[in-house]
């Protein structure tokens, strides 16, 4: 008899998220369980201290009020571990689990001994073209650079912002945006793309690509007020680009 392919919300999930209230691990654990996928773990990697200066300028938003992802879990019935994720008992989890599929909503870089346990791949959202604004501060450079902002969704790999890519789409821009306007819109694609990063992903589409594009680290803080003056020409020329 032949087996039946699985429908895909019937795949096994694995959420890669922050053991702490964290905004895009709440909007994709909310997103994932209003459109009835199975996610089957939750893996909340625990705070740590990060070794990148804080920014000079404020570029996101502020959000109040947000749950801790193990509440959430518990509400929707989902496992969850508090792990950091690259510790070699996670491929022993994601085993017991079955898991078939992940999705990062809230990770540091993945070790290969991760990724090459989830059969389907790790999908990811990255704040920024690939291979044009790898790295760090993705919207920050791009305006700085002059590249268009966009979200690129892949299945990683052992590089960084790299690896196969499933979809890459550009934001619109409106002549009234500020700079947090556009980080926040970079923000809310990532949300938008989800459904079609995991179809393509389960349907084995990604691209793989070689990527001879820099990868930009942490911009330092001359940088980042330069941004600041050229934010509203770079909102002009690509609002009027989409008009």
């Amino acid at each position: 008899m032949k087996s039946v392919p699985l429908s895909n919300k019937e795949v096994a999930i694995v959420v890669f998220a922050y053991d702490f209230p964290h905004k895009k691990t709440q909007d994709f654990l909310f997103h994932l369980k209003v459109k009835g996928y199975h996610v089957r773990l939750v893996l909340g990697a625990p705070k740590r201290k990060l070794n990148i200066p804080p920014s000079s300028i404020r570029s996101k938003i502020r959000h109040q009020g947000l749950l801790h992802p193990a509440d959430i879990a518990d509400a929707f019935g989902y496992c969850y571990e508090v792990i950091n994720h690259n510790d070699r008992r996670v491929p022993l989890l994601l085993r017991e689990y079955q898991v078939e599929l992940g999705i990062i909503a809230g990770a540091r870089i993945l070790n290969s001994h991760v990724i090459q346990s989830v059969p389907q791949g790790i999908i990811n959202f990255h704040p920024g073209l690939i291979p044009e604004a790898r790295g760090l501060d993705a919207v920050l450079w791009s305006i700085l650079e002059d590249v268009p902002l966009g979200v690129t969704a892949h299945c990683i790999d052992e590089r960084v912002d790299a690896g196969s890519i499933l979809l890459k789409r550009t934001i619109p821009i409106y002549s009234d945006d500020t700079l947090l306007d556009l980080t926040e819109r970079v923000y809310e694609f990532q949300l938008e793309m989800l459904d079609e990063a995991i179809a393509l992903a389960i349907a084995g589409k990604g691209e793989l690509v070689q990527y001879a594009g820099p990868y930009h680290r942490k911009m330092p803080p001359e940088l980042e007020k330069q941004v600041l003056e050229k934010v509203s020409d770079y909102v002009a020329r690509y609002a009027a680009e989409g008009a």
